[in-house]
């Protein structure tokens, strides 16, 4: 291998960590983003947001992809509107470009007819015919959306979500399945209610969706046979402290979220991986109901 070779393989780490960083902002950085600076508060920005996502939800459901395409599709929204103005570029549009976007790079394709017909259905309740006009014109904005979305990802479309990790921390403690469950339905829920995939790694995310869920149970997972807490297996910067902190945040951001966001959100995919219960939707339900 020639020492230019060996330098790009170096640098190859940086180059990923570098990408990944760029998808986090502090507190204050997403407090300026552009759709405030355009005159929208903090509140509208949030439900625009939490709009956007149930209907990828949705959509992704009516579409029959999985919750791994979903997720995705839904932290490319969140990532999209830290660059773009909801003024500029409607919540519906951003939606459907990225689900569209979402299910090609997790290999699961839909046909952009099949993703405009689905998007009019959940938004209308109305069948287009693929030869009008207005269907045409559709179309044409999604390809547009779709290569301004690749763009101002900057082609960094791998992403990594905290249910990863929600379903390792209850399989190498071999805790109680409904729990895990219950955590791995409230790491999709802080997707669609909080920018917390902005804010922080997902193995922070997973850690504080655990604690919630734990904490909501009134149940402890023990500590290793070395003595550690269960938290520093996922993440060794993770301290109780901070768990606390993001789970008032979560809690306080669910206490606004409307009861029929709430019903919806209750009856989230659960994990397929994961053993159930007849109990297990009863006690998801519970718990996002009784916030």
């Amino acid at each position: 291998m020639s020492a230019k070779n060996k330098k790009q393989q170096q640098h190859l780490p940086d180059l990923i960590m570098a990408k990944r960083e760029r998808w986090y902002f502090t507190k204050q950085e997403l407090e300026n983003s552009p759709s405030r600076r355009c005159g929208i508060d903090a509140e509208k920005e949030l439900s625009h947001r939490q709009q956007a996502a149930n209907l990828i939800q949705d959509m992704g459901q009516k579409l029959k992809l999985n919750q791994l395409v979903i997720n995705t599709a839904i932290v490319y929204m969140h990532r999209f509107y830290t660059q773009h103005s909801f003024t500029r570029f409607h919540r519906n549009s951003i939606a459907s470009c990225a689900l569209f976007l979402a299910a090609k790079v997790e290999e699961q394709h839909r046909k952009l007819e099949h993703v405009i017909k689905v998007a009019q259905i959940c938004l209308y309740r109305e069948n287009l015919d693929p030869r009008s006009e207005q269907f045409q014109s559709l179309a044409a904005e999604l390809v547009h959306h779709e290569n301004l979305m690749l763009r101002t990802l900057g082609f960094d479309l791998s992403v990594q979500h905290p249910h990863t990790f929600v379903v390792n921390c209850f399989d190498l403690f071999r805790a109680n399945k409904d729990l895990a469950q219950a955590s791995y339905v409230m790491a999709t829920n802080s997707l669609h209610l909080t920018t917390m995939c902005l804010q922080y790694k997902p193995t922070v995310v997973a850690c504080t969706c655990v604690y919630f869920v734990c904490k909501w149970a009134s149940f402890e997972l023990s500590r290793s046979i070395e003595g550690r807490d269960w938290w520093t297996y996922v993440d060794s910067n993770v301290t109780q402290e901070m768990m606390e902190a993001l789970t008032g945040e979560l809690l306080s951001i669910f206490k606004k979220c409307p009861s029929r966001l709430k019903k919806i959100l209750s009856s989230s995919r659960l994990n397929p991986n994961i053993p159930d219960s007849p109990s297990t939707k009863p006690i998801v339900m519970k718990l996002i109901l009784s916030i």
